[in-house]
């Protein structure tokens, strides 16, 4: 789970001059490029429920969401607001479909049993019947969950949703591109999942960051069925063992782009999850505890290149008009 964040559109002059001007310069890309056919739909991984209320959310035209959440957060008061708060502003804003992704719900990792998941998982649907796209875990490949080194277990959470929420859309584990031998991880899940995933979360970070493929292409060739840029984002900076990693606003924005061209790959690609709208601030002043910056918009508000590159290809795949407000 990345940082959370909150919302505040732009109002000074200088922001709005550079938004007509984007505006114009778009419209001048757009023009004299040729149709591109779209084969995936685009949404928002944010755990900020104000973010659906910006204007320009839905001028993009998202209609998908996407949240991480402790497994066993219809069990704990605090966590159940906070997702109620979300899933009540995606419901309501744009009819936007949320997207569930589970984790663990302690930073000492601890894996739940089976057991244990199915009754927090059954406690969530209680309370919210009308949700029905679920993840069982998130970046299960990563070292930090216990999934990493026990695809038996990832594989243990996934036939518990399968079996239990007959009619919802369940995926796969959430998987991290650049997480060691993601293939022999996947095969190992395979052996005890049943039935076959039809739909593959995937994180593309590292691929979209360096601009290679590779990744991606092997992940394809490794699994059947739709596949999920389930959170990817031109990440500004981040923290790594304390130490701040700040690569700018233009890298960010490179970033952006490689993952519409990325999209392309194949038709399997069925959707995008960008993360996140908001920057949480300053690494060095106001956000100094925060960990993570892949925010289309800064801590104003004020719109970032990465959000030019969002609007441009948007408009590029779903041949729409540029939205007013940009």
């Amino acid at each position: 789970m990345r940082v959370r964040t909150h919302l505040h559109a732009p109002h000074s002059s200088a922001a709005r001059c550079a938004l007509l001007l984007a505006c114009f310069a778009l419209a001048g890309l757009a023009s004299a490029g040729s149709a591109v056919a779209a084969t995936f739909r685009f949404g928002l991984s944010d755990y900020e429920p104000s973010t659906f209320s910006d204007p320009r959310v839905a001028e993009l035209g998202v209609h998908l969401a996407r949240e991480v959440v402790p497994w066993n957060v219809a069990l704990n008061r605090r966590d159940l607001a906070q997702v109620t708060t979300w899933l009540s502003a995606v419901k309501h804003a744009y009819h936007i479909t949320p997207f569930i992704t589970f984790q663990h719900a302690d930073n000492n990792g601890r894996a739940p049993s089976p057991g244990q998941f199915l009754h927090a998982f059954l406690r969530f649907r209680k309370l919210f019947p009308w949700v029905n796209e679920f993840a069982p875990w998130d970046e299960a490949t990563h070292t930090t969950q216990p999934t990493a080194h026990n695809p038996w277990l990832a594989a243990a959470y996934y036939n518990v949703l399968a079996a239990h929420c007959r009619g919802c859309e369940v995926t796969a584990p959430d998987i991290l591109d650049s997480d060691g031998n993601v293939e022999a991880w996947v095969g190992s899940f395979l052996e005890r999942a049943h039935p076959y995933p039809k739909i593959w979360p995937f994180n593309p970070y590292h691929s979209i960051s360096v601009g290679s493929p590779a990744l991606i292409e092997n992940f394809l060739a490794a699994v059947r069925g739709q596949v999920w840029f389930s959170e990817v984002g031109g990440v500004v900076w981040w923290r790594f063992k304390g130490k701040l990693i700040d690569h700018g606003e233009a890298y960010a924005a490179r970033a952006a782009t490689n993952i519409f061209q990325f999209a392309k790959l194949s038709p399997r690609i069925t959707r995008v999850y960008y993360y996140h709208w908001r920057s949480p601030g300053n690494p060095r002043k106001g956000a100094k505890k925060a960990t993570w910056d892949a925010g289309l918009v800064r801590s104003n508000g004020a719109a970032r290149p990465a959000l030019y590159v969002v609007a441009k290809e948007l408009h590029r795949y779903f041949q729409k008009s540029i939205p007013k407000i940009f």
